[in-house]
């Protein structure tokens, strides 16, 4: 029967016939009442699961380091702070706290913890913590208080928990120095000592590593002047940063 026809045999006032699509789903509604709430439920389920997902606070990471983290000799743009930032857009709010020269080490000539950035750093309130210590505690006058290394460390990790205990920590290798200065930064140091203590720090405190130490291997012509990377090396360990932050990378 074609469409003119209907209409045309059609009563006035009567119902309208439904379209069979309209028809099959007012049955199915019908002799399905439970589906029809369970739908509705995960329908009402799934709004409130990205209501905190349009509404969330941007991440707050804090970066806690020495020179390297600091930028020295390279534009602040060019640093990885800046870079990583610059990644994550508004996603995160960055906050270079890192210090020329400073150690890790409580009795080191330098530490971090008696300066102002590392008050800053814990007044930022951090989601997440990177670290970029232990370069400056290579030198002869820090590492003969290697014996406080660990627990320093730890201790670091663990005040900053105390102001939120989901902290993520991450814990940043230091990269290959070629300074040749006698009773300065060594690179066989860190390579045998410090970086394994690193390790075992991340281990037991649930915290991650990120191997810039490696990311940086061969790469002396990188370096400024065998201890600060230029631009490009800023570029390389922001890259793989990144890849580790949003776990594309293991470490």
């Amino acid at each position: 029967m074609s469409a003119a026809k209907r209409r045309k045999d059609q009563k006035p006032g009567g119902p309208i016939p439904l379209h069979p699509s309209l028809l099959a789903l007012h049955h199915f509604h019908h002799r399905f009442p439970a589906m029809k709430k369970l739908i509705i439920l995960l329908g009402i389920c799934m709004w409130y699961a990205l209501i905190p997902a349009y509404g969330a606070s941007p991440v707050r990471i804090a970066c806690l380091g020495d020179s390297i983290t600091a930028g020295m000799l390279v534009r602040k743009e060019d640093c990885w702070v800046s870079r990583v930032a610059k990644a994550l857009g508004k996603k995160a709010e960055v906050g270079n706290f890192g210090v020329s020269a400073r150690c890790l080490l409580f009795k080191g000539d330098r530490p971090i913890t008696r300066e102002k950035a590392y008050r800053d750093a814990l007044a930022f309130k951090p989601g997440m913590l990177l670290i970029g210590l232990g370069t400056n505690d290579s030198k002869e006058v820090n590492w003969k208080h290697k014996a406080d290394f660990a627990d320093n460390y730890k201790e670091v990790i663990a005040e900053f928990r105390k102001e939120n205990p989901r902290l993520k920590v991450y814990c940043l290798l230091p990269i290959p120095s070629q300074e040749a200065r006698e009773g300065g930064i060594s690179r066989e140091r860190i390579s045998s000592e410090v970086i394994p203590l690193i390790r075992q720090v991340a281990k037991s405190t649930n915290s991650r590593v990120i191997d810039l130490n490696k990311v940086m291997k061969d790469k002396e012509g990188l370096l400024v002047d065998g201890v600060h990377p230029n631009a490009e090396g800023h570029a390389l360990m922001a890259e793989h940063i990144l890849l580790v932050l949003k776990g594309k990378a293991a470490e």
